[in-house]
This record gives structure tokens, sequence and C-alpha cells, in this order.
């Protein structure tokens, strides 16, 4: 019966009406006759038939949550109905359903269930959340009078429950002769704990055989997690200092100083830093991971303190333990160890203080650099400087570096480039202007990483300062990377181009010619070109050098022009190889009937073999029949036919599908015109190529 009633207002009313509806609900009369009619068509279920029985029982248990009288009848019928002549299936569908709702009532039927290997585990199921001390005393009881398959099920629910009451019994078959029991047994042990369980797996890890006395020592370790878990310490400790014994296996030692390390506390600090002298690697492993990330207050400090009495080796292994720790608490302790007779310990805490350290730690890693026994370990602390943390530290790096000699000068300077110390290119800048070589050079490379835009003009007049070849590459490349990074493309030229008006050096004219070809806009382009016209023949000389190795098409047609008019053989050469290269990087982006029509202004030009085959191999990269007709030509010109062939071949390939009678022509011509097996196989694909398409078209 559905009951419909409006909730009136007011705390005191809406009380009244919980209560009316309480008493409604609590008083409704449980339908007996229907639950049993409901129960009754699903006794004899078989897996495959309709669930339509097991749904409507599932329905009852459902509506019974509201109505405890209703739930304590269905629970005694389900029971009854386990007790009598039902499908395996239907009672594996009742011990599910006294999953839910089993009580002290439903624990007798279940019981009778757990002694068959048959229905064993479907019984285990149904009592196995069952808080009833019945259900406890029935599976203890069943555990007497079962074979052993079945005792092994019941062992593993009652370890699972943690029943205390059962450990006698579980004692004594973890020492009784039956290996998966006494296994199964010990198992249980440690997940029901307590200090009886405690000392039968004690008794099990002395007595029993290899395998007992690992499940045992598994066992064992589990009582001391849960120990740590309640704040039981001391008694937890107890067990992992066992475990952590000399001769236990390292698989368990290691468990053991990991256990130590996650319950912590100053007296296991010296426990997990013995740990990183033992002789198992495994071990030693694990107590440097304990190290990383045990917590509390002073266990840095604890761990640092183990340094100076320690062996070089293990040194190393607590040292970097410390440093992935991340604490500075460490840092004077590892300082200190960076000053050892033993080259490694020196190195592992160079490489900790870089982790560790600030500002305070730069004079202390540049003297280490300094006076540094081998190119390795000063490389150590070098690298240390790199990857010093804090605000100050690039400032204090910098007053180091101008009171260094010139080598280690040069070598601080690449630690800012690493560092990407941006706020130091003043310096840098005044170091750049230096008298030494290798500090110039230095400077000017990180110079070329950390400058600005508004440097380009004090790195340009650097530049034009320099004296000799000495450092002049690497200032050029710097000046040419920080003017790329000009914010408008248009004004990259402007601080070179302003610079050159006035200057009167010749090599700091030709340097500004590199420049503005690394640059390679139209300005530069422009100034590049008028430098050909230039009354010094190195600065011409440059020009065309620049121009030869220009990064794009734009130089194509005066390239053109210095081919065509030169008649310095190395200008010629220099001029063609540079217009192939341009054509050829820009093939994708030029259109391909210019660079054909550049290419028949060359060939009318053409002298020695040498440029004849420059421009084939330019020739092989524009898909065009112009370039086919050329490359053809030089098929009946002996000097140059082997580099013709495949010349011929790519492009006719290229062009198979727009231009198929010029292609065919061209690789049948290959076919007569070279042996080359391989070419001669290329120029027959090419054929077959164009066949297909023919076929496809019909």
């Amino acid at each position: 019966m559905r009951i419909s009633v409006r909730a009136p207002a007011g705390m005191f009313l809406a009380a009244l009406y919980a209560g009316i509806v309480f008493a409604v609900v609590a008083g409704a009369a449980i339908d007996k006759p229907d639950i049993d009619k409901k129960l009754a068509a699903m006794a004899a279920y078989k897996q495959g038939d309709s669930r339509e029985p097991l749904i409507a029982v599932e329905e009852l248990i459902r509506r019974s949550q509201s109505d405890a009288e209703q739930r304590k009848y269905v629970e005694t019928q389900l029971a009854r109905l386990l007790e009598s002549d039902i499908s395996v299936d239907c009672k594996q569908f009742v011990c599910r359903q006294l999953w839910f709702i089993g009580s002290d009532e439903s624990v007798p039927a279940i019981a009778k269930l757990l002694t068959a290997e048959q229905t064993v585990d479907m019984a285990c199921y149904a009592i196995g959340q069952n808080p009833s001390a019945a259900a406890g005393k029935a599976l203890r009881d069943a555990l007497e009078k079962s074979g052993p398959k079945v005792r092994i099920r019941i062992i593993n629910l009652l370890g699972d429950r943690r029943d205390a009451e059962s450990v006698a019994i579980l004692s004594m078959l973890s020492l009784g002769g039956e290996r998966d029991l006494a296994e199964a047994a010990v198992a249980a042990l440690g997940k029901i704990g307590g200090a009886d369980a405690r000392q039968a797996l004690a008794q099990a890890r002395a007595k029993g055989d290899e395998r007992l006395r690992l499940a045992a020592t598994d066992a064992y370790l589990r009582c001391a997690e849960d120990l740590a878990a309640e704040g039981k310490a001391d008694e937890a400790v107890a067990i992992y200092r066992e475990l952590a014994g000399r001769d236990e296996a390292p698989f368990t030692r290691s468990a053991a100083v990991k256990g130590l390390a996650d319950v912590g506390g100053r007296d296991v600090v010296a426990l997990v830093a013995a740990a990183l002298k033992d002789e198992s690697q495994m071990v030693r492993t694990a107590a440097r991971g304990c190290i990383r990330t045990m917590k509390g207050d002073g266990v840095t400090e604890l761990f640092a303190a183990q340094l100076a009495g320690s062996s070089p080796r293990d040194q190393v292994l607590l040292i970097a333990a410390l440093a992935d720790r991340g604490d500075a608490a460490a840092l004077d302790a590892i300082t200190a160890a960076a000053k050892s007779s033993d080259a490694e310990v020196r190195k592992a805490a160079l490489g900790a203080v870089g982790r560790l350290g600030d500002a305070s730690s730069v004079g202390f890693l540049i003297e280490a650099a300094d006076s540094a026994a081998g190119s390795y370990e000063k490389d150590v602390a070098l690298n240390s400087l790199a990857i010093l943390r804090g605000a100050d530290v690039d400032d204090a790096i910098v007053k180091s570096m101008q009171k260094a000699a010139p080598a280690l000068r040069a070598q601080l300077i690449d630690v800012l480039f690493e560092r990407n110390a941006v706020t130091t290119v003043p310096a840098l800048l005044l170091e750049a202007g230096g008298g030494d070589s290798k500090v110039r050079r230095a400077a000017f490379r990180a110079m070329g990483r950390l400058a600005g835009e508004k440097d380009v003009p004090a790195l340009v007049s650097l530049l034009a300062q320099i004296k000799g070849a000495s450092g002049r590459a690497d200032a050029e490349r710097a000046v040419v990377a920080v003017a790329r990074r000009t914010a408008e493309p248009g004004r990259q030229a402007d601080a070179i181009l302003a610079a050159m008006n006035g200057e009167q050096q010749v090599e700091a004219r030709c340097s500004l010619l590199r420049v503005l070809g690394g640059l390679a806009n139209q300005k530069a382009l422009d100034a590049v070109c008028n430098a050909l016209k230039d009354s010094d023949a190195q600065v011409r000389d440059t020009a065309v050098r620049t121009l030869s190795d220009w990064p794009n098409v734009q130089a194509a047609e005066t390239l053109l022009g210095i081919y065509r008019e030169t008649q310095d053989q190395a200008y010629r050469l220099l001029s063609l190889r540079g217009l192939v290269r341009v054509l050829s990087i820009s093939a994708e982006e030029y259109p391909a009937d210019k660079a054909v029509e550049i290419y028949r202004q060359v060939v009318k030009l053409l002298g020695s073999p040498a440029e004849k085959k420059l421009v084939l191999s330019g020739l092989s990269n524009i898909a065009h029949p112009g370039a086919l007709e050329m490359a053809c030509t030089s098929l009946d010109d002996e000097a140059v036919k082997a580099e013709a062939a495949p010349a011929v071949v790519k492009i006719a390939r290229a062009i198979a599908g727009s231009c198929r009678v010029e292609a065919r022509a061209a690789a049948e011509k290959v076919l007569s015109a070279t042996t080359n097996e391989v070419v001669r196989r290329q120029a027959d694909d090419v054929i077959a190529l164009i066949e297909s398409f023919d076929c496809t078209s019909r």
C-alpha cells in the first residue's frame, strides 16, 4: 500500500509527520505468502534459465532495507531454502543475497556448506562480511572438520576477518606437516596480528623449512606494517630490526629497511644509514631510496653526520642520497666531503653542492674548479655552478669571474651561458672588449644567446674593434644571432649598415659584410651587392664569397651576373656553385619556369666539365620540361654523360604524369646513351610508370 502525506511546515509538525510515517511503515503487515511464492519460484533455477525469479527476490531484499522485520523473514526463508534440495546455481544466488543481509539467523545454514569443496567458496562469500561472532565460530568449527583444500579457503577467510580467536589453531597448523596449509596459516596470522600471532610467526620462521620461513617472514612484515599504521612504532621497529639482520635474505633486509624508514624517528636513522654499507646492492639501493624520502625534524642532519665516519664508497652513496633529499641542511657536511682525499668522494660532493647550494657556494665551487686535480672533477664543479639556484648566484659568479685568470674566466663565462644569465650581458660586453682571445670568444658565444636587440650596436662596435682573425667568427655569429631577434625583420640589418657607412678598416668591413650575409634580407643584399664595386680587393672578395653563401634565392640574379661578367675562374666557380645551391634550396617556392630561364642563360656560358656537372646537379631538382631538355642535351657530351643520365631520369620521373611524351623520349634516350645498369633500370621504371598512366587513362 502506498501512502501519500503532505508534510506540514514547522519543526514540531515535521517531527510529528516523521513519527506518523515511521509508525505506518513499521506497522505495515508482511506479505509472507508473496515472499514464499517468490522464493519457491527460484528454487529450481539453473544457469541459462530466465532471471526473472532472481530479479523478483533481489527486489524483495531491496525493499526490505527499511523494514527490519521483513528483512529478517526473508533471511530466515533464504536460510531454509539453502538447507533444502535446490540447484547449485540457486545456492550460489542465495549466498550472494545473504552476503547483503546475513546475520546470526543464517549462519547455521551457511555453515553446512563450509565443509564441502563444491560449496565452500559460495559459503565463504556469504559469511565473509557477516560481523556475527557466530560466523567466526562456524568458520573455526568447519576448519576442524574439513579436508585440506577446504581448510585453505577457510584459513584465508579467517585471516581476512582478522579473527583473533583462531590464532591458536592457526599456530598449530603453521607448524604442521601439510606445507600448503602451513603457508596459508602463516599468511592468515600475519593479517590477524597481535602478540600471539607474532609469536607463532617467529616460531614458524625458526622451525619451518625455507619455503615456510619465507611465507612467515612476509607475514611478519605485514604485522610490522599494521603496527606502524596503528601508531605502535616501537613494536614495529622491533620487528624491522629483527628482519634487517645479516642472516636474512637481501629482499627481506630491503623490506625491513624500507619499513624502518617509513616508521621514522631519530633512532632509525643510524639503522638506515648502516644499510648503505650492506654487502647486497639490493639493500644499499633500498637504503638510498629511504634516505631520499624519510621525514622528520633533524633527519637530514643525522644522515649528514654519518658521512665523516663512513668509507669512501659509502660516502659516495650517502652523498647522492642526501642530494636527492634536496635539503640544504646537509650542505656543510657535503662541502666538507668535497675536500676528501678520495677523488670519487670529491666528485660526488661537488655535484651535490650544485643541487643543494646557493650564492654562498659560488666561491667554493670556483675555487674547486680552479684547483681540480683533473678535467672531469673541474667539469663537475663548473656544472654545479651552472645548476645552482638562487637570485644572487649570477651576480656572485660575475664578481668571481672578473677576478679570475683568463682560462678560468672563459670557463665561467660558459657557465653564465649555460645558466641563461641574461642579466649579465653588461659584464659580458666588457669581457668581449678585453685583450684575451679565449675570454673574448667565450663572451661573444654567450652573448649570442643572452644579448637582446638593444645590445646590437654595442656588439657591432666590439666586432669592429677586433684585430686579427682570433675570435672574429664567434663575434660575427653573435651579432647575427642577436640581430635576428630584432622585433621588426626589416630592421635587422640597420645597426650593421649604420656601422658600415663610417667604417674604414678593411677587416671590420669584411666582418660586417659576412654578418649581412647571415641576416640575408633585402637591405643586407643591396649592401653586399654594392660592395662588389668597392675599391678594396679584400672587400670585393668577401662580397663575392658572402653572396655565394647566401641562404635564399634573392641572390640568384646577382650570382648570375657575377658568373657572366667575372674573368676570375675561382669567382666563376664560386658564383655558379652559389647559384645552383640557392635555386635548389628554393625549388618549392621559386617558380620553376624562372629557374629554367636562369639555367638557359647559364648553359650558354658554361665552360669546364666541372661547371657543367654543377648545372646538371641543379637541373635534376627542377620538375620542368625545359630542365629535361637541357639535361638531355648533355647526354651527347662524353665529359658529363655519366652525370647527365641520372639527372635526366630524375627529371623525367618527376614530370612523367604531366609530360608523358617528353619524359618517355628522354628515358629512351638514356637507354641508348648509357651502359650503367642502375640508371638503365631507373629509365625502364620511368617508362613503365608512363605506360601505367596511359592504361589508367584508357
